[in-house]
């Protein structure tokens, strides 16, 4: 996608960026993506910019997630912290959303990175709390959700997720 803005800083499209029409409420937005959906709360991270207007070379983290998908967390947490965002897309100005768009909120989009990092064996260091969830009762949220998980990981991924729990316990 190619994308220049015109002398009112809105965004002027050369190319469309296609975001995916399939999604459900197992089936959605999530990752870095999602943190980057305006919220009411002052979670989430606010590059909209990089990641809805600008080409990127690379799918970033947890794109889309769920049933079908490479990752996939409806079977630790169903459908918690999912809705459609379609609105809020639109009123963020980003072109070619789809009628429904289902993203994970910004808690659900944390303990989805971690999730899938543990799912693969993998560490999930990559993932600091205080990035995006500034407050106590933002950070509970997160917890709970990987609270909600454990008991669906086996020992070693639980080892992973105590690890990553305790690494941003103070955070």
């Amino acid at each position: 996608m190619l994308m220049d803005m015109d002398i009112t800083g809105r965004h002027q499209l050369s190319e469309v960026r296609r975001l995916p029409e399939d999604t459900a409420p197992d089936r959605y937005l999530s990752g870095t993506v999602a943190l980057n959906i305006a919220s009411d709360e002052i979670t989430g991270d606010w590059h909209a910019e990089m990641a809805f207007f600008r080409p990127r070379r690379t799918t970033p983290r947890c794109f889309l997630v769920g049933r079908g998908c490479e990752n996939d967390t409806t079977p630790l947490l169903a459908t918690r912290g999912v809705a459609d965002r379609s609105d809020v897309l639109r009123r963020m100005g980003v072109p070619n959303v789809p009628e429904h768009l289902y993203a994970a909120d910004h808690a659900r989009a944390i303990a989805d990175l971690v999730l899938v990092a543990v799912l693969r064996n993998q560490s999930p260091e990559f993932v600091g709390l205080d990035d995006w969830m500034p407050r106590p009762e933002d950070k509970r949220r997160v917890v709970d959700l990987l609270e909600l998980a454990f008991n669906h990981l086996n020992e070693s991924q639980r080892t992973a997720v105590l690890a990553w729990l305790s690494a941003n316990r103070d955070s």
